[in-house]
């Protein structure tokens, strides 16, 4: 950003208005009476001479200009943030099993719902440690914990449905997003964990890695997507791609097992991409990283460089009168 310390020095440009006066009406009209035999040389010569003399004009203006500027003393200022405070760590653990491809997230399956909200949901944190787990029958650490958004947003782009997958470990996926978080020295530790399915699989049950969170002071919020009844979901025939209508239960009760144990009250429910959107929003309210930021800026003095280019024109117009014009 371009900057002016002394903008008043501009009101001076009112300067040049005098000297372009003088060498235009006044400098001309002073009469100099020669006695010479060719006159029509002296007429050739006068024309010449007439474009000439404009020459110093053009450069003392310039030099009057650019000396102005200098004394205007321009700078480019550059602003930085120095943010100050502890973040939050957060773990994303988000179902990936077959389920997740049901259709009722219209345009989108349940997990590109789920993905779209948790980009949103990142993309409005500021200082926070963000890490991502998926699971089906098995658990993996897509992203440990970073501030590197960036990289994680492309991971999240990348997450598909494990067709696989033969069940769904709610607990292995929970227990995996523990495990990143217990060594945090950070003051508050959350998991946001996202199913529609019941706890099938695995060897950790859901109550005993709620009971994990609890020990090392994480709290979990479960969301349940979804919707009650018969629900659209794609399958694969010998024509293509058809849907059919299918029963996919999600165990709410577990999911409010696991919220009150670890002190977010219950889990919730979403229906559809506006209240998935509106349950990522509340979360992102109650746990709202306490930072300062701070303001400062560093400055590129520019006016040596201007103050240099109003030397080069008063010097040639010096050298132009002097060895030019010879007056």
């Amino acid at each position: 950003m371009l900057e002016y310390v002394n903008p008043q020095w501009f009101w001076a440009l009112l300067l040049l208005i005098p000297v372009i006066l003088y060498e235009i009406f006044v400098r001309p009209n002073k009469q100099v009476h020669l006695s010479h035999s060719r006159l029509d040389l002296l007429k050739q010569a006068a024309g010449y001479s007439n474009f000439l003399r404009f020459i110093p004009l053009i450069l003392r203006v310039l030099a009057i200009l650019f000396l102005v500027i200098a004394l205007a003393r321009p700078r480019l200022a550059h602003k930085q943030q120095h943010i100050t405070g502890k973040g939050i760590d957060i773990m994303l653990a988000i179902d990936v099993s077959g389920s997740m491809k049901a259709l009722d997230f219209k345009p989108v399956n349940r997990l590109e719902a789920a993905k779209k909200v948790a980009r949103d949901f990142i993309d409005k944190r500021v200082n926070d440690r963000i890490g991502c787990v998926i699971f089906a029958e098995n658990a993996f650490t897509q992203c440990p914990l970073t501030i590197d958004y960036n990289i994680l947003m492309n991971i999240m782009d990348h997450i598909q449905i494990n067709e696989e997958a033969n069940g769904t470990s709610i607990g292995l996926g929970l227990a995996t997003a523990v495990a990143r978080l217990k060594d945090s020295p950070a003051k508050t530790k959350i998991i946001i964990l996202i199913t529609d399915g019941r706890n099938n699989s695995g060897e950790i049950d859901p109550s005993t890695a709620a009971d994990l969170a609890v020990a090392y002071g994480i709290k979990v919020y479960p969301i349940g997507v979804g919707s009650r009844g018969l629900v659209d979901f794609p399958v694969q025939t010998a024509w293509g791609m058809q849907t059919k209508q299918v029963q996919i239960d999600i165990d709410m009760d577990a999911l409010d097992a696991i919220a009150e144990a670890t002190g977010t009250r219950h889990a919730r429910l979403a229906t559809n991409t506006d209240e998935l959107e509106e349950i990522i929003q509340t979360i992102d309210k109650m746990e709202k990283t306490e930072i300062k930021i701070k303001n400062y800026f560093t400055y590129d003095e520019l006016f040596p460089r201007y103050l240099l280019l109003a030397l080069i024109f008063l010097a040639l117009e010096l050298g132009f009168r002097l060895f030019i014009l010879k007056y």
